[in-house]
């Protein structure tokens, strides 16, 4: 019979997985608006971009649950912030594309494609802000999980 831990990681698994290749699909879907729908178009190619770049790293990421060594409440603030992190990543673009607005932490692209409504939106900035704080620690997790892994795998072999 499984332990809770081992079930815990399987629906983490699995939800992971599905919500990875969710958000590749919303990133493809993303992808059909034409410019002429948004106010910035450049925001929905960023969008496009992240949402499936990120959704892949979901998919990856998936496949690594069963590898960490966290306990419970550690692997669901995993599954949390990698969730957090990743959609809201492609959300600051769906949110530039419409106000016609982005960010000071998008410098090269506002040089290169200024956006109609300028480069201080709040929703734009929180949303990316919130996005690397997240992955930061969704990643951080990921490399503490499977470093106490590697530790335990060690302390058996020993």
């Amino acid at each position: 019979m499984t332990s809770d831990i081992d079930k815990l990681k399987a629906d983490l698994k699995r939800w992971t997985l599905i919500l990875g290749v969710l958000q590749i699909t919303v990133g493809c879907f993303i992808g059909f608006i034409p410019p002429s729908a948004v106010a910035w178009f450049r925001g929905i190619v960023m969008a496009h971009i992240e949402f499936t770049a990120n959704g892949v790293l979901m998919v990856a990421f998936g496949f690594l649950v069963h590898q960490m060594r966290l306990p419970p409440l550690a692997l669901k603030a995993w599954f949390a912030t990698l969730q957090i992190g990743t959609w809201t990543n492609g959300a600051a673009g769906v949110a530039a594309a419409f106000l016609g607005a982005s960010s000071p932490l998008m410098p090269t692209l506002n040089e290169k494609f200024p956006p109609p409504n300028g480069t201080d939106s709040l929703a734009v900035t929180g949303l990316l802000q919130l996005c690397g704080v997240t992955i930061i620690l969704a990643l951080l997790l990921t490399l503490v999980g499977l470093w106490r892994a590697k530790t335990r795998v060690s302390e058996l072999t020993s």
